[in-house]
């Protein structure tokens, strides 16, 4: 029997000795090779290494090697130690399952950290209760007692903070709003740029301010999602024309200008209301939505911008002075002289040549923002453009950074379809402020079977133009 105990030993002596370090190695290892990738299962595995692993090797350093009773205090005091450390780092492995694992959902991953800690402190401490009655011998029904009386000492000292933490768990676990997403509430409006168990961080908009709002606020009051990753962005604008302009060629200018405006979704659809007839002037109400708030503003300011130089060009009359935010501007205009001096300019269409008094008359001058289009691939138009100042890129369908070809002041754009009526094959886009004089292509026509040779001259500079987009487009 003595040799078997010594053999007994021996083995508990060697596992002990050999098993701890190459253990320890062997967890320092995983956790240095998780630490970037993975630093949640890191921080388990370095948990495990640090306060499981030495208490095993401890305890079985007294129970095995030493034969140290096991009502011994010290025995105890070990396997207590042991117990309660093991329980951590299962609780701890199942909140790493539950957060991130294939069970995790998304409630779950959206509650705070710092309260799945709290609960797996609590479950610890019921735990260590029942190790404790076990290992001790400790009345359990004691021990929850003075555990409920020291409960309900530390919620009432933490009062306000448990109940902000409680109300930020209900507002994240109800799914109301993320990271990223902007909501309004009170005066406040804002984009989320944090969110944790005490409150909501918003950045705002207007002076890009950061402004904490309290969860225990935001759980009792009113707040607006004004925009999410499955709520896009909606918003009215509103916009006065003078008693001048017919409501249906008002409507009709607001909505091409949307249409124009690439941030505004096409789904869900804009909307135009004419909502009062004011004292200075008629008021309508654009719905639009974008996909999220900043390009709500963005598309703002492209609408309006769009639509005042639509408004010069067709020669509609915002409301007068009563609305702050539009004011009547005077259309751009050219004196004759300076018509005829930009047509003679193209070498096409001269002065002297017949029928050159009904073409200057057809002649129309139009502003345009940059970005605008003049042209849209796919569509029938029936006008050419000369540059009076700015610059015009052609550019290929749907392509409005890529220019095939560049035309500026004195130049002129022209191409067959806008000949034939038949859709236009590019896209001619304003890439500068750009006045340009408008040519309808039936008066085109007219004076050009008016003068054979300057016909000739205008297809040797379409057969020109053309050349150039074919090699740009080859390019």
């Amino acid at each position: 029997m003595g040799d078997a105990f010594s053999g007994d030993l021996a083995f508990w002596t060697a596992a002990v000795s050999l098993g701890y370090p190459i253990g320890a190695i062997v967890l320092v290892e995983i956790h240095r090779h998780l630490r970037d990738p993975q630093p949640q299962i890191a921080r388990l595995v370095q948990l495990v290494q640090v306060t499981v692993l030495p208490l095993v090797a401890v305890h079985l350093l007294l129970s095995r090697v030493m034969g140290l009773d096991g009502d011994s205090p010290s025995a105890k005091l070990v396997l207590t130690a042991l117990s309660i450390s093991t329980i951590n780092a299962l609780l701890m492995g199942l909140n790493l399952i539950v957060r991130a694992g294939p069970m995790a959902s998304e409630a779950m991953q959206r509650t705070p950290g710092l309260m799945l800690d709290l609960m797996r402190l609590v479950l610890v401490l019921v735990a260590s209760a029942f190790v404790a009655s076990e290992i001790w011998s400790v009345d359990l029904g004691s021990l929850l007692a003075a555990l409920g009386v020291g409960s309900v000492v530390i919620g009432l000292a933490l009062q306000d903070t448990l109940s902000g933490l409680f109300s930020g768990v209900s507002l994240m676990s109800g799914r109301f709003f993320r990271e990223g997403d902007w909501i309004e509430f009170g005066e406040a409006s804002g984009k989320i740029v944090r969110m944790d168990w005490r409150s909501v961080t918003i950045e705002t908009l207007d002076d890009e301010r950061l402004m904490v709002i309290p969860n225990s606020q935001l759980a009792q009051g009113v707040f607006t999602v004004m925009s999410s990753a499955t709520r896009v962005f909606g918003q009215n604008l509103y916009v006065k024309f003078g008693y001048g302009v017919p409501p249906a060629r008002a409507m009709q200018a607001i909505d091409e200008t949307v249409r124009s405006v690439g941030l505004i979704l096409k789904d869900p659809a804009h909307d135009i209301d004419l909502m009062e007839m004011a004292p200075d002037g008629i008021a309508y109400e654009v719905t639009i939505h974008t996909q999220t708030r900043e390009d709500g503003e963005a598309a703002t300011t492209d609408f309006l911008r769009r639509l005042w130089y639509r408004c010069q060009r067709d020669q509609l009359a915002l409301a007068g002075s009563l609305n702050t935010r539009y004011r009547l501007g005077e259309p751009a205009a050219l004196t004759p002289a300076d018509i005829s001096a930009v047509l003679a300019a193209t070498d096409i269409f001269l002065p002297d040549a017949d029928g050159f008094a009904d073409l200057q008359a057809t002649a129309r001058v139009c502003l345009f923002d940059e970005g605008e289009r003049l042209i849209t691939a796919g569509l029938p138009s029936r006008t050419l453009y000369l540059i009076v100042e700015g610059r015009l890129a052609v550019t290929p369908r749907d392509q409005t950074e890529r220019a095939l070809q560049s035309f500026g002041t004195g130049e002129v754009f022209v191409s067959r379809f806008l000949l034939t009526g038949a859709p236009a094959t590019v896209e001619l886009v304003a890439t500068t402020e750009a006045t340009t004089l408008a040519l309808p292509a039936i008066a085109v026509i007219d004076f050009l079977n008016r003068n054979p040779v300057l016909a000739r001259r205008l297809e040797q500079a379409i057969d020109t133009i053309d050349l150039g987009l074919k090699i740009s487009r080859a390019a």
